[in-house]
């Protein structure tokens, strides 16, 4: 097709017709500025518009393609139409191919953060550079483990092992507004076998100024093992406190370790909102602003 022949074309027939061109573009449901590019030879109508607008001009598609009238059908028509599909079409197809792969691409790249977060989640397969400690929601089997610890108050922890580390230990230590100022070993685990996952359960109960603890850590066989339990006795322990735990997935720092439950303690049961210890984060950064208000920190370490 020789966009300036048929477009000269085009033209004339629309005037002997009387047709204006926004007469013929509204017939074939499109833009003016369309029609004014076949035209002006600058563009060339798509293919799937060859027949209804040689119907709307009295044509034939042999006409419009070739630039004449009166054009009978031989066989260079249709190669040239064959021709003038072809390169209409190509530029679609490359499109279209375009488009599939970019979704083909985008496809495998969710598969595959899926299947990372599956594997990461489901199995051992990846290294594991940082013990993580997250909260973890009570079942009946997390509940039965709470329990296990031998405490009224429960709470569950999942923890994943870093590669390399073979045991993880409590601490509880006492700050003031002027530091800390004690600290109790809380007792020490094994990890208990190979695996990574394991589950830690933590119970305190509290009888002014007693504070009684228990901590379990989960076996291969599912079983929490007893003998981390001990017995504080506090002068800042009151009627009151505020209680705060680890709320958030948080790495078990090497060297500061990770804050698993924080108490906050007055023995006047005073526990302004600004005094308070806040541990969803694991950690707790702000010291207490009153004398006689102490926050109670258990925390977590391995090696």
């Amino acid at each position: 097709m020789d966009a300036v022949k048929t477009g000269e074309l085009i033209a004339q027939v629309r005037r002997e017709r009387q047709l204006t061109q926004r007469n013929l573009a509204e017939g074939l449901h499109v833009s003016v500025q369309a029609v004014s590019k076949w035209e002006r030879g600058l563009n060339c109508p798509d293919i799937g518009l060859l027949e209804p607008l040689a119907e709307a001009l009295d044509l034939t598609v042999t006409e419009l393609l070739s630039g004449r009238r009166g054009e009978e059908p031989k066989e260079e028509a249709v190669r040239d139409s064959l021709r003038f599909g072809e390169h209409q079409l190509r530029p679609k197809i490359r499109r279209w191919k375009r488009l599939f792969i970019t979704a083909a691409v985008l496809l495998l790249a969710v598969a595959l953060g899926l299947g990372y977060v599956w594997v990461r989640g489901n199995t051992e397969w990846l290294p594991q550079r940082e013990t993580v400690v997250r909260p973890v929601d009570v079942t009946s089997r997390e509940s039965t483990m709470a329990r296990a610890a031998g405490k009224l108050t429960g709470l569950l922890y999942r923890v994943e092992f870093a590669d390399g580390v073979s045991r993880c230990s409590f601490r509880w230590e006492l700050w003031t507004h002027q530091g800390l100022e004690r600290s109790w070993p809380a007792g020490e685990r094994e990890r208990y076998g190979d695996g990574r996952r394991k589950l830690i359960a933590v119970a305190y109960s509290t009888d002014a100024p007693r504070l009684d603890y228990g901590i379990s850590l989960e076996t291969p066989s599912g079983i929490a093992v007893h003998g981390l339990n001990g017995t504080l006795e506090l002068s800042y322990m009151g009627q009151a406190h505020a209680f705060s735990p680890l709320e958030q997935r948080t790495e078990v720092d090497r060297e500061e370790g990770a804050v698993l439950l924080a108490l906050t303690l007055n023995p006047e049961g005073r526990l302004p909102a600004e005094d308070i210890a806040d541990a969803k984060s694991g950690c707790v950064s702000a010291l207490p602003k009153d004398e006689q208000t102490a926050h109670l920190l258990l925390k977590m370490y391995c090696e």
